[in-house]
């Protein structure tokens, strides 16, 4: 009898420490188990100009920076506010470079394809380099408000080097949109389009300036 229950016990023994081990192989891969982010960056415009030769002693080279950002955008995820206080922070929702670097190369992107004769290069830049004229920027908002609404505010500035960096232009800009869902692919082509419409509005008076 007694050998007859040593026997039972062995196998339920047994048994419990296979079922424990099956319940920990469960929950391992679970655990290891995540979800893979998306990563975004900003587009630039279009390259519509047909090629062409242009005199390097005619190009204006325009200085693009620097750009102050607000502390809370220096982040690799994106970010969408859900009430006046309140933010989101999309952990699966990331950006492909810092998002500074990025509004930056895209600006100086868009500017060189949309002035004709001018280059745009990143600040700082060497002394040797003769720009003429510096573009400074302060972003206040560049988020998905909680009506999904994208919104890009900013205050820009045109100084002249030439002319012992002259403030030639002072201007606010403001750019919003709202979507019909939060979609961050759509959220991010919308900030491209934001961005565009301010390098339009830079452009547009650096073009003045030159025309002069």
């Amino acid at each position: 009898m007694k050998n007859h229950l040593s026997v039972v016990n062995k196998k339920i023994t047994r048994v419990v420490c296979i079922a424990f081990s099956l319940i920990y192989i469960v929950i391992i891969t679970g655990c290891t188990h995540t979800t893979p982010s998306q990563y975004y960056v900003l587009s630039p415009i279009k390259d519509t100009a047909p090629p062409s030769e242009t005199d390097a002693g005619k190009i204006n080279i325009i200085g693009v920076g620097p750009i102050k950002f607000p502390k809370y955008l220096n982040r690799p995820q994106l970010i969408r506010f859900s009430g006046d206080n309140e933010v989101i922070v999309e952990e699966f929702n990331r950006w492909a470079e810092p998002l500074e670097q990025n509004f930056t190369r895209v600006l100086r992107t868009n500017l060189t394809r949309l002035l004709v004769s001018s280059y745009a290069i990143d600040y700082p830049w060497k002394r040797s380099l003769n720009v003429r004229y510096q573009i400074m920027l302060d972003i206040h908002q560049f988020e998905t408000g909680p009506d999904r609404t994208v919104t890009l505010k900013a205050h820009w500035a045109i100084f002249n080097l030439l002319e012992n960096k002259k403030m030639e232009v002072v201007r606010k800009f403001k750019y919003s949109k709202k979507l019909d869902e939060i979609d961050y692919s759509k959220i991010v082509a919308q900030q491209s389009k934001a961005l565009e419409m301010l390098s339009q509005d830079i452009a547009k008076e650096i073009q003045n300036l030159v025309d002069q």
